[in-house]
C-alpha cells in the first residue's frame, strides 16, 4: 500500500478529465442554476463480477428529469431502493476528496449487494457533483428527494454545501449522514434529520490541548508552552484559530506563529523560538506539504526538538515515511497527527475495506472515505431496521445504532432517546464523538509509516508501550 500505480493514476487522470468535460461550464453562484441534466454517477444493481472491487465509478449525464411519484413507504413494496450522495467531483470543488469518498460508497453499495441487499431489495446509489457550490447542493438534494425518491443522502464534503444541503432535507424530513463536513454550525443546529460522522471543529482543535496537559512539563521547566506555526495560506485557519485558542483556555502558554509560502528560508521563526525565555514543550507545524518537512528540518539543525525536550507535531505530510527520512534523517520521535483509521487501529470490517480501497485508488484511505462507507452502512442499516422508509422512521433507527463499522464502533450519544442530550453541548447533537483523532510517533531511524505505534488516545496504544508523556524509544 506504498502508493498508485502509474495505471491507476492514469486512469483517475482520463476520468477526472472526462467528468470535467462532462459537467456544466463554471456556475456563477448568484445565477439560478439549471438542473435538467447534472452530472450524475449511478451505481445500481449488485456486481455479478466475481472481482473483490467494484468497478471505477460510472459517470454520465442524468436524463432528464420526469416527475415522479415516490409511493414506496415499505421495503418490501419497493423493487429498489435509492440512497443519494452529494459530492465534489469537478473545480472549483476537492474533486479527488469526491473521487475518494465516491470509490467508498461504491464498495459499499457492491458489498451490501452482494450480500443480498436489505432484505433482498437491492441499492442504487446516485451521486450529483456539487462542485463545492452550496446552492448546487441545495437544488441536487432537492432533486434527488423529489425526483429520484432518495430515502437519505449520505457524503458531503464542504462545510458550505452541507450546510445548504441539510435545510433541504429537514424542510423534507429526509435523513442525512455527513461523512467530510466539520463545521460546528452543522449539528449546533439541531436538526432531528442530520447525523455526522466525521469530527466536528472544535473536536479537532481540541485534541492538542488535551494530548499535551496528558503530557505535562515535558521538558522539566517548570511549565508547559507550546508553539504552532501556520501557514497565511492554509485553508484550516478557523481551526488553527481555535486550536491556539484552546491551548490558552488550557492554562498552556502558547505563541501562534505564521509563515508565508512559497518560502525556504524559516531563520526568524526559528529566531523567535530561540529567544523566548522557554522552549515549547511542542511544536505543532500547520504547514503545507513541502515546506513542513523543510521547517522541521531547520527546526532540528538549530537544536529544537526532541535533543532539547521540545516534542514536534508533524501535519499528514509526515505519513510519506520514505520523503520523511529523506529529508529529516534525524526525525526519530517525531509525532505525526492522523484523522482516521491507522493499520494499528481498524475493525475487521475496516481490514476489509482498506483492501478493496487500495486495490483501486493504491493507497491508504483518508478519514472521509472510511467515513463515507460507514454512512451508507448506517443509511442501509436503518432501512432495514425501520418499520417503513419514511424520515421519522428511518431518523429513530439511526439514532439507535450501536455497531462496529470500519472506523470503530459508532454510537449517537445525544439524541432524542438519551438523557445526555440535556447536559451535552448543541454541537454534539447526533454527532459521533469516538472519531478516531490519533497522533502517531516514529521511534527508530527509517521506520515506515504503517509501523508507527499510536501514543494518544491511550485507549488505541499498544499494550506494552510506554506512557503518553514522553516518545518511546528504538
Amino acid at each position: 500500500m506504498q502508493g498508485p500505480q502509474s495505471c491507476r493514476v492514469l486512469l483517475l487522470f482520463i476520468t477526472c478529465l472526462w467528468i470535467t468535460s462532462c459537467s456544466s461550464t463554471s456556475v456563477n453562484p448568484s445565477t439560478p442554476l439549471q438542473i435538467s441534466e447534472p452530472l450524475a454517477v449511478v451505481q445500481t444493481t449488485p456486481q455479478t463480477s466475481s472481482e473483490q472491487v467494484p468497478p471505477p465509478p460510472i459517470t454520465q449525464a442524468a436524463t432528464p428529469p420526469q416527475q415522479v411519484t415516490c409511493a414506496s413507504t415499505r421495503l418490501n413494496d419497493a423493487p429498489i431502493v435509492t440512497i443519494g450522495s452529494i459530492l465534489p467531483l469537478s473545480s472549483p470543488g476537492a474533486l479527488l476528496a469526491g473521487f475518494s469518498m465516491q470509490t467508498a460508497l461504491n464498495i459499499a453499495v457492491t458489498d451490501i449487494n452482494k450480500q443480498g441487499g436489505i432484505h433482498g431489495v437491492p441499492i442504487r446509489l446516485i451521486t450529483y457533483d456539487s462542485a463545492g457550490i452550496p446552492e448546487r447542493g441545495a437544488q441536487f438534494a432537492e432533486r434527488l428527494i423529489l425526483l429520484d425518491c432518495a430515502v437519505g443522502i449520505v457524503g458531503l464534503y464542504h462545510n458550505d454545501v452541507a450546510l445548504a444541503v441539510m435545510d433541504v432535507a429537514h424542510r423534507y424530513n429526509v435523513p442525512v449522514i455527513i461523512a467530510g463536513a466539520s463545521s460546528d454550525a452543522i449539528t449546533s443546529r439541531g436538526y432531528p434529520e442530520v447525523f455526522r460522522l466525521a469530527p466536528t471543529d472544535s473536536m479537532l482543535a481540541q485534541m492538542p490541548a488535551q494530548w499535551l496537559t496528558d503530557v505535562g512539563d515535558y521538558n522539566s521547566d517548570g511549565q508547559i508552552n507550546a508553539a504552532i506555526i501556520a501557514d497565511n495560506t492554509n485553508s484550516a485557519s478557523s481551526i488553527i484559530e481555535a486550536t491556539h485558542n484552546h491551548l490558552i483556555e488550557t492554562t498552556i502558554s502558547t505563541e501562534l506563529l505564521r509563515i508565508d509560502l512559497p518560502s525556504t528560508d524559516f531563520s526568524s521563526v526559528i529566531a523567535r523560538l530561540v529567544a523566548q525565555e522557554h522552549l515549547p514543550d511542542a511544536i505543532f507545524i500547520y504547514v503545507k506539504g513541502k515546506p513542513a518537512l523543510l521547517l522541521q528540518k531547520e527546526l532540528l539543525a538549530a537544536g529544537i526538538g526532541p535533543q532539547s525536550s521540545s516534542l514536534i507535531v508533524q501535519n499528514k505530510v509526515g505519513l510519506n515515511s520514505a520523503e520523511f527520512w529523506a529529508d529529516i534523517p534525524d526525525g526519530t520521535n517525531t509525532i505525526v497527527a492522523r484523522h482516521g483509521p491507522w493499520h494499528s487501529t481498524l475493525t475487521t470490517r475496516g481490514q476489509e475495506f482498506v483492501i478493496k480501497y487500495d486495490q483501486y485508488m493504491g493507497r491508504w484511505p483518508e478519514a472521509y472515505a472510511f467515513a463515507s462507507y460507514d454512512a451508507l452502512v448506517l443509511l442501509a442499516n436503518a432501512i432495514s431496521e425501520a418499520p417503513s422508509l419514511s424520515g421519522s422512521d428511518l431518523i429513530n433507527a439511526l439514532e439507535r445504532f450501536d455497531d462496529e463499522v470500519t472506523s470503530g464502533r459508532v454510537i449517537f450519544a445525544s439524541t432524542s432517546h438519551t438523557t445526555e442530550s440535556a447536559t451535552q453541548p448543541p454541537l454534539l447533537w447526533h454527532q459521533w464523538q469516538e472519531s478516531q483523532i490519533l497522533y502517531l510517533q516514529y521511534t527508530y531511524p527509517n521506520q515506515p509509516a504503517d509501523a508507527m505505534p499510536v501514543i494518544w488516545p491511550v485507549r488505541y496504544r499498544p499494550l506494552k508501550g510506554d506512557t503518553a508523556a514522553a516518545p518511546t524509544e528504538p
